[in-house]
């Protein structure tokens, strides 16, 4: 999760004279120059526009044109379509707390833009592919960025690690005489009841519970080795845990995995193209070396990698930055997916009446559901057509049901 929202339009641009024209008249002071974007190969659409993508991008230019990576362009949380009209004259079913980022960001995790829930679709998913989970297998959802709803089922949860992987007590790491001593007097206390004492009783469960998965994971994962380079920077090294510990899948007992990672600092009101440049920079290098990582370890073609941010941003500058938007521009990679493509419609950057899109200071309604690019993912992971609008039953009503092919992002067919 890219969090705060990303100004993706300054992430994927269109590059031929026509349409980088408007994209410059709109966004004035914030547009990139024409001739430092970088190329996509062979990339054009039906209103002919051709695409480039934001310098600090290098990385990713070399996975799409190598057909590792793919953008779905103009998506975001919704109800049901949405036409200007509609919005403007207040018949529109549009997502509770639109421009919020606490309610987008986590309509982005729950798939439910009519909703304020606290399951996300892969908790659901978990919910339904871990139901007879062992009391010491850790769960299939495991978390860099702590408590989540995207992870949290109803009745499963996830696992937490850091960037230096699971966590354990202190206490016994660190092997001493008195660490000793209070590891087995905790321990004893663990072994303890109190029958009329719930809290006590729940917080010894939990934390004999989590001290056994940090020893079952610590030990899958401690043998195993990364072979490939990764950037001095956080993202960088979460990624680097996280192809280690999908290398340890099989010695932790899991067939499927989910990973949320949540980059922070997306929020730019000001000094958006310095700090735009720079956190973008961060995440292609990120994405480069995790799907180079997972390449060497034979491992690409079973991986997927999203990105999701709260909402797009305006197209208009308001001086030195952009604010809260809706409709945005997102990536996706891995080998399993048909790459070096831009899905979706990719939107007029034109302003008010020369945009059926344009909601009020380049405000975008976007053109595609977050859930349709989900069903998706979902139906690689293993979903059935039959159970695809269970998990996200607002895709009912776009085009982009259950019962279609898709937005493409596989080549395979899913006809119902």
């Amino acid at each position: 999760m890219l969090d705060g929202g990303n100004d993706s339009f300054n992430m994927l641009v269109p590059r031929d004279k026509k349409h980088y024209n408007e994209y410059q008249n709109t966004r004035a002071n914030l547009a990139l120059s024409r001739d430092k974007l970088l190329a996509l190969k062979n990339t054009q659409d039906k209103q002919g526009r051709q695409f480039g993508l934001h310098p600090s991008l290098k990385p990713l230019q070399s996975l799409y044109d190598n057909k590792q990576l793919t953008f779905v362009a103009n998506t975001g949380p919704m109800i049901a379509p949405v036409t200007k009209a509609s919005y403007l004259n207040k018949s529109a079913a549009i997502p509770l707390g639109l421009l919020s980022h606490a309610d987008q960001f986590n309509h982005w995790q729950t798939a439910r833009a009519d909703q304020r829930i606290n399951q996300g679709w892969f908790g659901l998913l978990a919910d339904n592919l871990q139901a007879s989970r062992k009391p010491q297998q850790v769960p299939m959802n495991i978390s860099l960025a702590g408590s989540n709803i995207l992870q949290n089922g109803h009745s499963t949860s996830h696992y937490s690690i850091n960037q230096e992987g699971s966590v354990g007590l202190v206490i016994n790491e660190q092997k001493s005489a008195l660490n000793t001593e209070i590891f087995n007097s905790f321990n004893e206390l663990l072994l303890s009841h109190y029958p009329n004492d719930p809290f006590k009783q729940t917080y010894i469960a939990q934390t004999r519970e989590a001290q056994a998965l940090h020893q079952v994971f610590r030990d899958a994962t401690a043998q195993v080795k990364v072979a490939s380079a990764f950037s001095n920077t956080d993202l960088s090294h979460q990624l680097r845990k996280i192809a280690q510990s999908i290398k340890a899948a099989d010695k932790l007992g899991l067939d499927q995995q989910t990973y949320f990672v949540r980059y922070i600092g997306w929020d730019h009101h000001d000094e958006l193209l310095n700090s735009h440049a720079r956190m973008l920079k961060v995440l292609a290098n990120g994405l480069s070396e995790f799907q180079q990582a997972l390449q060497k370890m034979k491992l690409d073609d079973q991986v997927i990698t999203f990105t999701g941010s709260d909402f797009g941003r305006t197209l208009t500058s308001n001086g030195n930055g952009t604010d809260h938007g809706w409709g945005g521009n997102t990536i996706v990679m891995g080998s399993a997916i048909a790459g070096g493509q831009v899905l979706g419609e990719y939107p007029s950057l034109g302003l008010g009446n020369k945009n059926p899109l344009d909601i009020g200071n380049g405000v975008l309604i976007p053109t595609l559901p977050i859930d349709a690019l989900y069903a998706e993912l979902a139906r690689w992971f293993g979903v059935p057509n039959s159970h695809i609008n269970q998990l996200f039953p607002n895709l009912a009503n776009f085009a982009h049901n259950a019962c279609t092919k898709g937005i493409g992002l596989f080549n395979a067919k899913h006809n119902c």
